[in-house]
């Protein structure tokens, strides 16, 4: 970082929390009922390749008919792993199971490096923000998740009508947090959506690759928030 910094904004999902089952999960369940079996070691692989080949794609949707991309993207991912069957059946079912869980607060889990990085955070004197592509459901989890006491603000796409990672929903974070774009950090796991997006609004940026989906991304790249600490 080039300047000391007064905000630290963070994404959501695949940032602070996951989904429980998880994709994997979510994908064998899927692929089970239709008789079909898969190497999880392939899936997991396929995932992460599928999640950097369609980075760039995935910032363009709109959060409203995404049926298609989710098509392509397990059409690529079933292909990957080495499964013959029809992305869009599996697509299909793969979005009606999550859209049963998806407002079940329990079924999203906070990663155990979240919270003692956000209260460290809180403790140096940092604004913290949450910026999401989500809906009110993201203030429920945070809420539920006991995190909501370490934000300052929350910015979500549902509620200000735009999404990461146009600049417009980054500069309605500035002006939450009321800090200069050089002396905030944004930290999110998506590579377009997350980095380039803060990048791209003057912000510092950092990306979570938890599941080493980027390795060779030209950013600043950490495996946990743990490492956090090391750039403030």
């Amino acid at each position: 970082m080039t300047e000391e910094l007064d905000a630290v904004l963070f994404d959501a999902g695949g940032t602070l929390w996951d989904v429980r089952p998880s994709r994997e999960e979510q994908f064998v369940r899927a692929l089970r009922a239709r008789g079909l079996e898969v190497d999880p070691a392939d899936l997991a692989e396929a995932l992460r390749n599928a999640d950097r080949v369609f980075d760039d794609e995935f910032a363009l949707q709109d959060g409203v008919n995404e049926a298609p991309f989710w098509e392509r993207y397990d059409g690529f991912v079933l292909r990957e792993a080495g499964v013959h069957a029809d992305p869009k059946t599996i697509s299909s079912d793969i979005s009606a199971a999550f859209k049963e869980i998806v407002n079940q607060l329990d079924t999203w889990t906070a990663f155990p490096d979240a919270a003692p990085a956000l209260r460290e955070l809180k403790e140096r004197g940092f604004v913290l923000g949450l910026v999401s592509n989500a809906t009110d459901l993201a203030r429920r989890v945070l809420k539920n998740l006991d995190m909501e006491r370490y934000f300052d603000f929350v910015v979500l796409s549902a509620e200000v009508g735009v999404r990461k990672p146009r600049r417009e929903i980054f500069d309605i974070a500035l002006r939450n947090a009321r800090a200069a774009s050089r002396r905030t950090l944004f930290v999110g796991d998506k590579l377009a959506v997350d980095v380039k997006g803060a990048l791209g609004a003057g912000m510092n940026a950092i990306l979570v690759d938890r599941m080493n989906v980027y390795p060779d991304a030209h950013v600043i790249r950490i495996k946990d928030l743990h490492a956090l600490r090391r750039f403030l």
